[in-house]
């Protein structure tokens, strides 16, 4: 019996022992924690702040524009054993651009949270918040101007419309920059005189009011680049020309005095096929539409590739028949040459009025027995029945100086010929 209770007051004892033992084991920890292991503050630099378009912002084209490379400093708390060695790498900055709806200047705060597994609490952002510039990013379409101001022009030489390739563009970027362009320009590298057509090279040039240059990276341009096309052409001044028909062969062409207005234009051909060209012909005037007190008018044509510098679309032939005059003259002898051998044609017209112009004196010598007026049936397609046929009217006589104005006809009657039979 004392024997049992003497082992239960030494378990008593003991019992008080381990418990005062725990006891002044934990005190020490509290201080040893306190003194080795003490909550501690840092400082932490250079953290790069992120802002992620959300969406709704990449939905309606919105975006942050400008310099945005922004950066935090942080003070941070925790344990020694916790905090010590943590840099900037183990945060993330970043701005929450959620409630972004329209483009505009936000000045939002910075959520600087632990990237790594510690037990760091951040108690300081520096700044706390930054400012930022939402835009909208829109596409526009430019018209290229073609320029190339170093060259110059041989003498002789003509520079036609320079033009740029492509001659639109599109230009994506901030609308708040795009809203002041009011000009794209290609400019050629080229320089020096020239004597022929090029296809250059060029450096883009946006402008904005004033002529001031717009110069942003945030311009996207549609083509990666835009050639010069720079035509040249050989330039000489013509004198103008043209040529009559329909007259007859005894008449003297040079009797028939005239001026043309203009009486030269400037020409502009793409190569030098203009040196061999004297003269340009405009075209033909049919003796037989000239008309007293009238000016006759053709138009000027050139061929597709060459320029009429002078801008004059007609010439005016103006002639010089002041002391002419018009006489009416009845025709009663009238004839058929060429008629077909299987057809009889006889005339169904016996008389005919024609008109001539001249010089009066020559005109008041004339009577209708200087005339001959022929039905010339060489290509008509003759048929059976009645029939009008162009006349041929000369009037006779060498060195003629006088000419029948106007076209005439005359009804001719067909009978084809009995066919032959034999006997």
């Amino acid at each position: 019996m004392n024997f049992l209770k003497k082992i239960a007051m030494d378990l008593r004892d003991s019992y008080k022992t381990l418990i005062l033992a725990f006891l002044i084991a934990a005190a020490f920890w509290i201080v040893v924690s306190i003194n080795v292991f003490p909550t501690i503050e840092d400082e932490i630099g250079n953290i790069a702040v992120t802002a992620q378009p959300t969406e709704y912002m990449e939905q309606n084209n919105l975006k942050i524009v400008g310099d945005f490379n922004k950066m935090v400093d942080i003070r941070i708390e925790g344990k020694r054993y916790d905090i010590t060695g943590l840099g900037a790498n183990d945060f993330t900055a970043s701005i929450d651009l959620s409630q972004i709806r329209a483009k505009g200047t936000y000045t939002l705060p910075v959520n600087v949270v632990p990237s790594t597994d510690n037990e760091s609490s951040v108690i300081n952002i520096s700044p706390s918040s930054v400012t930022l510039i939402i835009d909208e990013i829109v596409s526009r379409e430019f018209t290229v101007e073609g320029t190339a101001p170093g060259i110059s022009l041989a003498e002789e030489y003509y520079m036609d419309e320079i033009t740029a390739s492509p001659a639109q563009i599109t230009l994506t970027g901030s609308s708040n920059i795009l809203d002041k362009v009011t000009k794209v320009e290609a400019r050629s590298v080229l320089s020096g005189e020239i004597r022929e057509s090029h296809e250059t090279q060029s450096e883009l040039i946006i402008y904005g009011s004033g002529g001031a240059r717009i110069i942003s990276d945030e311009i996207e341009v549609s083509a990666e680049s835009v050639s010069v096309n720079i035509p040249i052409y050989k330039q000489k001044e013509l004198p103008l020309t043209f040529s009559l028909s329909n007259y007859s062969p005894n008449f003297d062409t040079d009797s028939l005095k005239y001026t043309i207005q203009p009486p030269f234009i400037t020409v502009a051909a793409p190569d030098d096929s203009i040196d061999f060209i004297s003269e340009l012909d405009i075209g033909t005037i049919d003796i037989s539409d000239i008309r007293l007190n009238q000016v006759a008018t053709i138009p000027i044509t050139l061929p597709d590739d060459y320029k009429n510098l002078s801008g004059n679309t007609n010439a005016r032939i103006v002639w010089d028949i002041a002391d002419y005059g018009k006489l009416d003259y009845t025709i009663t002898d009238i004839g058929i040459s060429n008629a077909p051998d299987n057809f009889n044609v006889s005339l169904i017209t016996n008389e005919i009025t024609i008109t001539a112009i001249g010089p009066s004196d020559r005109l008041a010598a004339l009577n209708s027995n200087d005339f001959i007026v022929t039905a010339n049936l060489l290509g008509t397609n003759i048929m059976t029945g009645a029939q009008d046929v162009a006349l041929n009217i000369t009037i006779k006589g060498s060195k003629q100086k006088c000419w029948v104005s106007g076209s005439y006809k005359a009804t001719v009657y067909a009978q084809p010929k009995p066919e032959e039979t034999e006997e």
